[in-house]
């Protein structure tokens, strides 16, 4: 299962989770094969591997009569997409497209598992939830980038080191050099260079592209950041939530730059609905209630599927619950619930606002 350095530094303990915990490559296909006709492969992985999505509600076609910049620019959005087309919301729910953040993974099949049997893996209800989500079109895919799921491995972070964060996550190479081997260093290098990595980290696919920041109009991107475009693209979904893991989480996202201000609004005031509610869980939110964009300029994943559908953008940020930060099995899935519970209501009670980002 392991190559290299692997081999000393596992700890068995990320190898072991709750029954409610599905993050292993295994464990959720199997689930989503008990799913049925709900289940559709929207493409492949740069490792081959199929990339899955379930369906629940119906989908509403729209039919376009022009492109979505040439309506914006004309001032009549209602020319690609007005919401008054569908009767219901359509949210798009995408989850580990880095492969060492399974957080996300874990509290999607959670979310399947409430709209199948009516509760989440540990048997809780979610009343609000299930009833919010049983009115919208939602679509979830669990495992967006298999390549470094499947090579990470493990189940779960808890209790793990900012170290061992590092290396399941990001990887390591073989000779650095001079450049410290940090965050910043794979940034620095895009696509990380396969050959010269110790270990390739969850964070990549087998070609070693972070899809979150894809060179998203280039006819060689990703093919799994093609087909999450294609999916968008296809739903013109109201709102795309992208679940990511962060040592200090849970938080939304800053808002995105390269998107209206109108748009930056709605996703600070996401923020904060979510934050409340953590607050009011005792979940221990870290968020910032602002309407400022991040202080660094750059176009991401949830700003392309913005783009190509008109979508509301979002990031969700879970918390690893490593050693500095620690939070228990049930406390990151009730993260997840209650943030699912409130961007439904938000969406569902507020989708005109959002016409015509």
């Amino acid at each position: 299962m392991f190559e290299g350095r692997i081999m000393i530094t596992v700890n068995p303990q990320f190898l072991e989770a709750p029954d409610f915990w599905i993050t292993d490559w295994s464990d959720v296909n199997r689930f989503l094969d008990n799913l049925g006709g709900r289940v559709r492969t929207i493409g492949e992985s740069q490792g081959g591997h199929p990339i899955r999505a379930v369906f629940y509600g119906d989908k509403e076609p729209v039919e376009h009569q022009t492109s979505r910049f040439s309506a914006q620019l004309a001032g009549h959005m209602e020319d690609f997409f007005e919401c008054g087309q569908r009767t219901r919301p359509v949210i798009l729910v995408i989850s580990t497209i880095h492969g060492g953040e399974v957080e996300g993974c874990a509290a999607s099949i959670n979310l399947c598992s409430l709209l199948e049997t009516g509760t989440d893996l540990r048997g809780r209800f979610w009343e609000s939830l299930r009833e919010t989500a049983a009115a919208m079109r939602l679509v979830v895919v669990p495992v967006a980038q298999p390549d470094g799921r499947i090579r990470s491995a493990v189940r779960h972070l808890v209790g793990a080191t900012i170290e061992e964060l590092v290396y399941y996550c990001h990887g390591e190479p073989k000779n650095p050099g001079a450049e410290p081997v940090d965050w910043n260093w794979f940034l620095r290098h895009h696509p990380v260079p396969v050959d010269d990595m110790e270990f390739l980290g969850g964070y990549f696919n087998d070609a070693g592209v972070n899809i979150d920041l894809d060179d998203f109009f280039s006819s060689k991107k990703a093919p799994e950041t093609e087909a999450l475009l294609d999916l968008a693209r296809d739903e013109i979904p109201d709102c795309v939530v992208v679940l990511h893991t962060h040592g200090p989480g849970p938080f939304m996202s800053q808002p995105n730059h390269f998107v209206s201000q109108r748009c930056r609004y709605l996703q600070a005031q996401i923020g904060t609905v979510v934050g409340e509610r953590h607050d009011r869980e005792n979940l221990r939110p870290a968020w910032r209630p602002t309407t400022q964009a991040h202080g660094a300029t750059y176009f991401n994943l949830p700003t392309a599927l913005h783009h190509v559908s008109g979508a509301l953008p979002l990031g969700f940020e879970f918390p690893h619950g490593f050693d500095r930060n620690p939070y228990t099995f049930d406390e990151i899935m009730d993260v997840g619930m209650t943030m699912f519970d409130e961007l439904f209501q938000y969406v569902t009670k507020w989708r005109r606002l959002m016409n015509g980002l």
